[in-house]
């Protein structure tokens, strides 16, 4: 009965969890894309700073609206005193350790931050800030329910409930999550992630039932059709991927290493990107109804090559310059470009109208290298559609794209993001664990520790009674001299061990992480190392290889064991 109980509990308290993360999420993502909307609309109907030249009228009010944006986003990031902002990449990071957990202010403020940037006008996401968004919200809620679920798999439930809600996909919510976020399966962590998921999903269309991001009514050919296309057109698919990248990880680190301050280089990106709003207003914002359009054929061919072109420069001048925002929007925009310029070229050249359907699986395939996360767009494809067609079109182009991007770029973006601040999630959960472990909680106090004056006969007889082989020197203030071992207690006889010790042994420092540790010691032979502080060098104890090991393989059992349970 008492485990009836618990299990009873257990069920209640993940309803519970995936409910309300589902319902905040639901709420919070449809608001913040209406909220752009709004805010879109009233740009494209202002009349601020309209200039006449002849018979054409052009309004400059993308310029005013962004200056704002800029403003406010300065005003967020001073005011609360935001290092950076935090992306998907950040909750990535949190799941797969815990010494480093996610900033809740932070996340809060950069989702701020990403809807005053897009209401403005700036060619940014929404996916991106509020998939943080819901990791942060699931990490929030954890501080006030008390349950075995782990801080990854509140974490879960956020990502899975904010894909959900934004393309009403609750399956690919539930494998985004796991998929591109925690990159494990856990019996434990399905259920309360497919809780959250569903409930985003089904909230969102009874709160908001006339919604949808995407509109695909087109019925796609059959695959025989597609087939050969994709994969001639695929490779480009990931070029194009590829360059958008780049672009992104380019204007960043011009940005970075600029004479600009970081207050300033916002109103730098804010005065060219409505400058070329202008013209090409379509590149503004969201790009929701340009995708739409771009989808059902409405783009002329001369139209797609400047939107495709100008929304990657856009896009990394934005993002590298500070007006911050998600990646994952630009990304189906670029693709849906690249889709419907490469379909409407075959249809010129001659062959059947695929347009659409090149369209989608181009969407796919450009997104998912992009948020590393191929399974997940495939299924957002075929919860969009359902059409089966649209979604093996799709698979084919994700997977082909997927190969190509991997092999010469990285598994995603935000994973190199991730290497660039010395990370590297392809280790593995338990590489990370040991890279946070520090080597001081497991030093030993059990060592013998000798001054320079001790003569040889009276160490011998030390390491006889106490079962040592080794000693360490270490002076009046505690800092570690040297080390001597049992051959050369015997050699020094009656003399100071001073005259015989080792000066220079080998160290471990207290705050070194394990996987340092293990590199460092791979070719040691003795009984035991020294731990000592970096900066002082005062002696904290020591440690012994055995117990050296047991260590790592401890950590590594906990890591691995949050994968299996």
């Amino acid at each position: 009965m008492h485990r009836v109980r618990e299990a009873l509990i257990e069920v209640f308290i993940i309803f519970c969890v995936g409910g309300l993360i589902g319902a905040v999420l639901a709420m919070v993502s449809n608001l913040f894309v209406m909220g752009v909307q709004y805010f879109s609309q009233q740009r494209a109907a202002s009349e601020l700073l309209s200039i006449s030249i002849g018979d054409q009228t052009l309004s400059f009010s993308s310029v005013l609206f962004l200056w704002v944006a800029a403003a406010i986003v300065v005003f967020i990031r001073t005011g609360l005193a935001i290092p950076r902002w935090a992306g998907p990449a950040d909750s990535m990071y949190s799941a797969h350790q815990v010494h480093q957990p996610l900033d809740i202010k932070q996340g809060f403020a950069s989702t701020l931050a990403a809807f005053t940037s897009a209401s403005g006008g700036a060619s940014v996401g929404q996916y991106g800030p509020i998939v943080h968004f819901g990791a942060t919200m699931g990490i929030w809620v954890k501080r006030f329910v008390s349950s075995r679920l782990t801080h990854e798999i509140y974490l879960g439930c956020g990502v899975a409930a904010a894909i959900s809600a934004g393309f009403n996909a609750p399956i690919a919510g539930v494998v985004f999550a796991h998929e591109a976020i925690l990159r494990h399966f856990s019996v434990r962590a399905i259920a309360p992630i497919t809780v959250a998921s569903v409930s985003a999903s089904t909230l969102s269309n009874y709160w908001f039932p006339h919604t949808a991001t995407f509109e695909i009514i087109h019925q796609a050919p059959s695959l025989a059709e597609i087939v050969p296309f994709l994969v001639v057109l695929t490779p480009i698919f990931a070029l194009v991927a590829i360059c958008f990248m780049l672009s992104l990880r380019y204007t960043a680190r011009r940005a970075a290493s600029s004479s600009l301050s970081p207050m300033v280089l916002p109103f730098v990106a804010a005065t060219i990107c409505g400058l070329v709003g202008v013209w090409v207003p379509q590149i503004l914002g969201l790009g929701i109804d340009s995708i739409n359009d771009m989808i059902a054929g409405e783009f002329a061919l001369s139209l797609l090559v400047t939107v495709l072109v100008a929304k990657v420069l856009m896009t990394a001048l934005c993002l590298g310059c500070g007006l911050f925002g998600g990646v994952f929007s630009p990304s189906l925009f670029v693709g849906v470009a690249t889709g419907a310029l490469a379909g409407q070229i075959l249809t010129l050249l001659g062959f059947a109208d695929l347009a659409s359907v090149i369209s989608i699986a181009a969407m796919a395939a450009v997104s998912s290298a992009v948020i590393g996360a191929p399974l997940s767009a495939v299924l957002i494809v075929l919860e969009l559609t359902q059409s089966y067609e649209y979604a093996v079109a799709a698979m084919m182009a994700v997977m082909l794209c997927g190969l190509l991007t991997h092999r010469l770029f990285g598994q995603s973006f935000f994973d190199r993001q991730l290497l660039d601040r010395g990370i590297d999630l392809a280790k593995g959960r338990e590489a990370i664990a040991l890279g946070h472990q520090a080597i001081g909680p497991f030093a030993s106090a059990d060592y013998i520790r000798i001054s320079g004056d001790t003569c040889g006969t009276d160490l011998q007889t030390e390491m006889k009674t106490r079962g040592h082989t080794e000693a360490y020197i270490v002076d009046a203030a505690g800092c570690l001299i040297g080390k001597i071992n049992i051959y050369q207690a015997i050699e020094c006889d009656a003399l100071a061990v001073r005259e015989f010790m080792d000066s220079r042994p080998l160290c471990l420092y207290a705050d070194e992480a394990l996987d340092s540790a293990m590199v460092k010691v791979s070719q040691f032979v003795g009984e035991s190392l020294p731990v000592i502080d970096k900066k002082s060098g005062m002696m904290r104890g020591s440690i012994a290889e055995g117990a050296l090991f047991q260590a790592v393989i401890d950590v590594q059992a906990q890591a691995r064991n949050l994968e299996r349970d």
